[in-house]
Formats: C-alpha cells, structure tokens, sequence
C-alpha cells in the first residue's frame, strides 16, 4: 500500500507545472510616464541659461511626447514659455528630437507680443561622457544653427 501510495504520488507530482505571476505595480521597472529636466549654456552670453522641464509620455518603443515648461534668466531676450515636442531614440548612441516652443516678448513700447519657435536637434554619443549635438532653431524674425561638444558628468 504504501508504495503504490508512493507511485501515485510521483506520477502525479510530475503532471503539475508551475505558472509564473504578474509582477506587482510597485516591482514592474519600465514606466511609460517620466518627468525630465535638461539644462543649457546660452553660447552668446556667459551669464545665461536656460532650463527646460515636464513631463514625457512614451507613446512606443523608441517615441516620447513630452510637453513642458522653459526659465530663462536672459534679459535682452527672455525665452520663458512653454514647450512640447516628440523625441526619438535610434539607437543607444544616437537621438533626434523635435520642439515647438512659445512664449511672449516685451517689446521696447511694453507692448508684450507671442513668438513660436520651432527647434529640431540631435545628439551623438562618442563616448561614455562626450557628446557630439547639432541645433536647428527657427524663429519668425531669425534661424539659428548650433554644432557642440558636450561632456556629461
């Protein structure tokens, strides 16, 4: 008895398999939501910067929406506004992204006027720390094309 019990018990043991659970929402890694900050140098002035920040939505695999806000401590031309734009990322080393940007503009007379620029970059990765990036940036009264090396602590 007890070793057909035992014969049972093996036979039947091996029929069972195992499936594995869902993660949780607090132990899934990848999020499509994301919140980003970037930060830049104004080449013309020493002392400007500019700081763009939001929120990004990654629509597919290698696509994000991400709509935002700019601070811009320039006082010949203070560009602080909102953003929104679509970025794409190629390859691990390689990333282009698109940007409509608007905000108002005092004029000599107080007179407070809306500019919509538009701004296509990209950006290389040559290193683990340096960065090769072009600009170009479109405004009704000017264009602007900016090549750079940047190093990423």
């Amino acid at each position: 008895m007890k070793g057909m019990l035992s014969l049972f018990a093996l036979v039947f043991t091996g029929s069972l398999c195992a499936a594995e659970l869902p993660a949780l929402p607090s132990q899934q890694t990848h999020s499509s939501h994301r919140l980003f900050i970037s930060s830049e140098n104004d080449q013309r002035d020493f002392d400007t910067w500019k700081v763009d920040g939001g929120y990004s939505y990654n629509l597919f695999h290698n696509v994000d929406l991400y709509v935002g806000a700019r601070l811009n401590n320039n006082e010949q031309e203070n560009e602080t506004g909102f953003l929104s734009g679509v970025s794409f990322q190629a390859s691990p080393r390689i990333s282009f992204s698109s940007t409509l940007h608007s905000y108002s503009n005092e004029t000599d007379n107080e007179r407070r006027e809306k500019v919509i620029s538009a701004e296509v970059s990209s950006r290389v990765r040559l290193t683990e720390n340096l960065d090769l990036h072009a600009t170009l940036d479109y405004q009704e009264w000017q264009q602007e094309v900016e090549f750079g090396l940047g190093f990423r602590f």
